[in-house]
């Protein structure tokens, strides 16, 4: 049991401290201190404002990273969160703003019209790969361009409220938003989002689906060895479809923290770069639904707290190369896992088999009581 939490631990700490490396040389070759970089980042970032910050905006890198894990638990790379989150908060803010409907059924109607556009954008390359064999990372990506299009023109000519230069959709309300769960009543912005649940229970949902239904069981199946699959009756190209609808369908979700919480209706402010930043938290929290939700909080930690630097002269890239080295690290880490993983379980094999030469009366006795 120990073993196994220190190798699941591993890996993520691994990738942090090689970004924290890289981060620190980054730095110091650009004639910067890092110790004070850092001093500077926690000062800012251990703030009661920027602690609720970081909260509120690791909840949509969260809902990305759990998007990701429903493809990669399948074998699977669904790119193309961008899209369909973009899609989805665009249908997720006119629905909002317009169904006439109070609160306590909007809401729910709002969250599942999401879902469904975000599905239904994730089931094209699904569709692809299962019937004509293009991969889905292409496919995802170039949907991702299709809807920056498909949004941009619908936005321009259909959902557009107002004139001049009013690029949004119509204002959302107080019973179409997403209420606050928690206020703490010491600033402005220390308010905890009502989002924070609705990402409790899809994390719940990825575990339940994961590792305690045959659905999650069937899909590990067809993701390690497809053809085993199909010998004992499971359709591989059926778990395909469902896991990227699944993927999809949370995906949906990933816009509307800042539709529902922060913007109140669909315009250029929506954040563009969730898809990667949220497969991070993937990687780093080795699809486990609480190592997500860690991985999720310390790069928005990381982002939040980098953005000080500037006012004291010191690079506020600091952020983005940390956040683009643990992606690239994640990789590393795992594999170094791993790899010490195997040594040590070769070892130990090693060893038993040794102390059974040695005491071979021992071993007959213990073979003889079982």
């Amino acid at each position: 049991m120990i073993r196994r939490i220190l190798t699941a631990v591993a890996g993520p700490v691994i990738s942090i401290l090689l970004a924290l490396l890289v981060t620190t040389l980054f730095l110091t070759f650009g004639g910067y201190s890092a110790s004070s970089a850092y001093q500077v980042m926690w000062e800012y970032g251990t703030k009661p404002a920027s602690l609720v910050s970081s909260l509120n905006n690791a909840v949509p890198l969260y809902l990305a990273a759990v998007a990701g894990a429903f493809a990669v638990r399948m074998g699977l790379f669904n790119i193309g969160v961008d899209g369909q989150y973009r899609m989805a908060a665009l249908a997720g803010a006119v629905a909002a703003a317009s169904l006439p409907f109070p609160l306590a059924i909007r809401l729910p109607l709002t969250l599942l019209i999401s879902c469904i556009v975000g599905a239904l954008w994730a089931l094209i390359p699904a569709l692809l790969k299962v019937y004509r064999g293009v991969n889905e990372v292409i496919t995802s990506i170039l949907l991702n361009a299709i809807a920056t299009t498909v949004v941009a023109i619908l936005l321009a000519d259909v959902f557009r409220s107002g004139g001049g230069q009013n690029t949004g959709t119509e204002v959302i309300g107080a019973d179409g938003a997403m209420p606050v769960l928690i206020d703490l009543g010491i600033g402005n912005r220390t308010s905890i989002t009502g989002f924070l649940l609705v990402a409790i229970v899809v994390g719940l949902f990825y575990y339940l689906v994961m590792n305690r239904s045959l659905f999650g069981y069937t899909m590990r199946v067809a993701a390690r060895s497809p053809e085993a699959a199909e010998s004992a009756g499971i359709s591989v190209k059926k778990r395909i479809i469902i896991s990227m609808l699944i993927s999809g369908a949370i995906a949906g979700l990933v816009g509307l923290p800042h539709v529902l919480s922060t913007a109140y209706r669909f315009d250029g402010t929506l954040p563009t770069d969730l898809m990667f930043t949220g497969l991070a938290a993937t990687l780093l929290g080795r699809q486990h639904p609480i190592g997500m939700a860690i991985g999720a909080f310390v790069l928005a930690f990381v982002a939040r707290s980098s953005q000080v630097l500037g006012l004291v002269q010191l690079p506020t890239e600091v952020g983005e190369v940390f956040m683009a080295v643990v992606l690239l690290s994640s990789a590393v880490g795992y594999w170094i896992t791993e790899r010490a993983d195997k040594k040590i379980s070769l070892w130990q094999a090693m060893r038993n088999r040794r102390n059974a030469a040695r005491h071979p009366d021992i071993t007959a006795d213990a073979e003889g009581v079982a």
